[in-house]
């Protein structure tokens, strides 16, 4: 069984993989996609991290001076690239729960794949950033926003679908309504139905 988990930023889905991962002791990837990637390429932890589900467009992208704007344009396609592959690896060794980093789209084929997004409305969301970063409401917004902004375009650019639109997910879940434990629970009922 491979569970994926989009998410809104501050909508705790992060949580709420790791809650279910506990509960059903499966392994759970969110970052370790990009400690996987970089172990398995050619590229340090510090790139695939800087490049983490952002799209980078050649025309915008401050570069070092040492790179060309269609290099830094490869760059970030070989650092996709590199984690798409680490998802494909590890979903090999068993149950599992990645975060984010497209991998609904990516494990598409899989034939036991429960594909869940996790939103929640925007007041909740800085709320949230408020408490976990020590940040005050604007910056909270902006950040919400900000990082939203480029998990939507990254989605985008690399599945060509519309990043939390319902016909990508079997389960889409309010965060704000039920919280981490029951979403937890409402995807593990949601398994247990499926067998």
């Amino acid at each position: 069984m491979i569970i994926t988990i989009g998410r809104q930023h501050g909508s705790n889905g992060h949580d709420i993989a790791r809650a279910l991962a506990q509960e059903l002791g499966y392994a759970c990837y969110d970052k370790e996609i990009v400690d996987t990637a970089a172990e398995n390429s050619d590229f340090s932890k510090e790139i695939l991290h800087s490049y983490d589900e952002k799209r980078v467009s050649p025309y915008i992208v401050p570069v070092p001076h040492y790179l060309g704007l269609n290099e830094s344009f490869r760059l970030n396609m070989q650092v996709a690239s590199a984690q798409f592959d680490a998802i494909r690896s590890l979903a090999e060794r068993g149950d599992c729960i990645f975060v984010g980093r497209c991998a609904d789209y990516v494990l598409r084929r899989e034939p036991d794949l429960v594909r869940v997004f996790i939103m929640a409305d925007e007041d909740f969301r800085i709320k949230t950033m408020m408490a976990r970063q020590g940040l005050d409401e604007t910056d909270a917004r902006k950040l919400v926003r900000q990082v939203d902004k480029d998990r939507a375009s990254y989605y985008r650019y690399y599945t060509d679908q519309i990043w939390g639109e319902r016909e990508n997910f079997d389960l889409i879940l309010n965060s704000a309504k039920i919280g981490v434990d029951g979403c937890v629970q409402v995807i593990k009922e949601y398994i247990a139905a499926m067998k």
